[in-house]
């Protein structure tokens, strides 16, 4: 799998997230983020936020949002991993049902061409963060926005 290669932002610079499409595909959604063939669902991401609640909020401080991916003719390795990238702060991303950690992210084996993906996303806190989502024949990169919720 390649080597993990986020967008690198200076301070001030605003978050590059990527835009929800419509989505007409396997599964229910009707709009995801990013190229594919693994797609977040858009419906977790309001506006390209992720919006963070003191519920989600972990006893570390962290927050854990549950956030649904779906997979579209794609049969394979995955590697899904995620990052800050507007300063520092600790980020993680796993799939609810299989797969599991190690060094360099979380690795899953798809088995089916198309899948509904249960996860969830852990951030340390608001601010801009990118997905890098992995497989044999691609490599994604999905920005977001955590943002304390009003």
């Amino acid at each position: 799998m390649p080597p993990l290669r986020l967008p690198v932002m200076a301070p001030g610079d605003r978050c590059p997230v990527t835009p929800k499409h419509a989505w007409s595909g396997p599964g229910q959604a009707t709009a995801v983020l990013g190229d594919g063939p693994l797609y977040p669902i858009a419906d977790y991401f309001p506006g390209g936020v992720l919006e963070l609640r003191g519920e989600d909020r972990e006893p570390d401080g962290s927050y854990v949002k549950k956030v649904r991916w779906l997979g579209a003719g794609y049969r394979g390795p995955v590697l899904l991993r995620v990052a800050r990238i507007d300063g520092p702060g600790a980020a993680s991303a796993q799939f609810s049902y299989f797969g599991g950690l190690r060094d360099d992210g979380y690795h899953a084996e798809l088995t089916e061409p198309d899948n509904d993906l249960p996860a969830t996303t852990t951030v340390g806190g608001p601010g801009c963060y990118a997905y890098q989502v992995d497989g044999a024949s691609f490599s994604r990169t999905i920005v977001f926005r955590a943002v304390a919720a009003g």
